[in-house]
């Protein structure tokens, strides 16, 4: 007999799975991504360089400036190009309104209501509608952020090979400086709040990150590898999914908040660095659903870098030059973290300045495994044991704690 959860629900696109059991027993899980495929790689075929990075924004509309900034990083890789330190940092500053945008309304609106025993953020704000608050007013600010950088909340056009079409102003940037401060408080009850979830799902055995906080050169994972992503991830094809699932030498891994916490605690602003060691013995048990505190921590360790890259953008001065850019030939990576984990845009450009070939990979299709594996465990575990409803709530739950962006992860190239 096999039971079906036809939609997951309070999670970003089209997903379900499929959960087999024979006598009695979990023989296997199906982590089944249906939503439509979708061919960004092959519509950025044949197009100017330029154009690339304002296309690829259009494929999520939750972490559009990810994208945005992994394209142009590839690309800029290609044609030599270095970007300045005032670009970097711009670039890091969108990156981080993004991660608050997105894991407010993970936390706040999809994980809380399981937390506090509700169906959905409206009917437990009924009761606690003081937290709901404090997650709309955080995530607003992301939105604040990324807006400016970006262009616009949605899909912004703002972010460009060697620079941005518009650089924010003094004002602009003194404005934000003052409001990250003002909501460390809020961010640090959820610390608390999500510090209280009773572990569950598989333990992760390899993490996988960039080798700086939010992008890289390269990758790193647990066992101390440091690669791209073409030496140690493997892609293959499923029958019943529409997203690849990677593997990390043949193992299966993690990307996303713990993830990075594991593997670069190090970085982590003063008072992210004191929150995590005082959960390090929590979240060295490698629970999944310690993603969910350990996007909580990252909510303090961007509010604390915001503040810091602010204020060093304030000390220098804003010029708001863009770098020149020589047409070339050549190949190029570009790593950057979006909330939910690492993400790869790899371009090869002819001498005309035109994609030659284009492959991207998300954060969703590096986790796709791990979920799947996460589902089993679950399954295993709590078969038998709980009634149907409470028993699909847990597998949802599961899924939840990934954060999934089901759209970015459905690139098929080949049919």
């Amino acid at each position: 007999m096999s039971i079906e959860i036809e939609a997951f629900t309070r999670v970003e696109g089209n997903g379900g799975a499929e959960i087999i059991v024979e006598n009695g027993n979990v023989k296997e899980v199906r982590l089944k991504i249906f939503e439509g495929p979708r061919f960004f790689e092959l519509l950025t075929l044949g197009r100017n360089y330029w154009d690339v990075p304002d296309l690829e924004a259009r494929i999520c509309a939750i972490c559009y400036l990810t994208h945005s900034v992994a394209s142009v990083r590839g690309i800029e890789k290609a044609l030599k190009v270095k970007p300045t330190r005032e670009i970097e940092l711009l670039r890091e500053l969108g990156l981080l309104g993004e991660l608050i945008e997105s894991h407010a309304l993970h936390l706040y609106l999809l994980v809380a209501p399981d937390l506090f025993g509700y169906s959905d953020a409206l009917r437990m704000a009924s009761k606690h509608g003081e937290i709901v608050k404090e997650g709309i007013t955080i995530k607003a600010f992301g939105n604040h952020i990324r807006e400016l950088i970006g262009g616009r909340e949605i899909h912004g056009i703002n972010i460009k090979p060697g620079g941005f079409g518009r650089y924010p102003t003094p004002e602009e940037l003194e404005k934000i400086e003052k409001q990250s401060k003002a909501l460390m408080r809020f961010a640090r009850r959820a610390v608390g709040i999500f510090a209280s979830q009773e572990p569950f799902g598989a333990k992760v055995k390899y993490h996988v990150a960039t080798d700086e906080y939010l992008v890289g050169e390269k990758l790193i994972a647990s066992d101390g590898d440091s690669f791209d992503y073409r030496e140690k991830i493997e892609e293959r094809s499923l029958s019943y999914s529409f997203a690849k699932q990677s593997l990390y030498k043949g193992e299966i891994f993690m990307v996303g908040a713990l993830p990075r916490l594991m593997l670069k605690n190090e970085k982590l602003t003063p008072m992210a660095k004191k929150l995590f060691e005082d959960h390090r013995e929590l979240l060295e048990q490698g629970y999944v659903s310690l993603n969910n505190l350990a996007q909580a921590i990252e909510l303090i360790y961007a509010l604390e870098r915001v503040k810091e890259i602010t204020k060093e953008l304030l000390d220098r001065g804003i010029d708001g030059e863009n770098v020149p850019i020589e047409v070339q030939e050549g190949e190029g990576i570009g790593y950057a973290e979006a909330p939910r984990g690492v993400l790869v845009h790899h371009y090869k450009i002819d001498e005309k300045g035109n994609i030659a070939y284009s492959n991207i990979i998300t954060p969703t299709a590096f986790n796709h495994a791990m979920m799947e594996l996460s589902l089993y465990e679950e399954a295993k575990r709590n078969y038998g044991t709980l009634d149907e409803s409470s028993f699909i709530q847990r597998l949802e739950e599961t899924v939840r704690a990934f954060d999934p962006c089901i759209s970015c992860s459905v690139h098929v190239v080949k049919l």
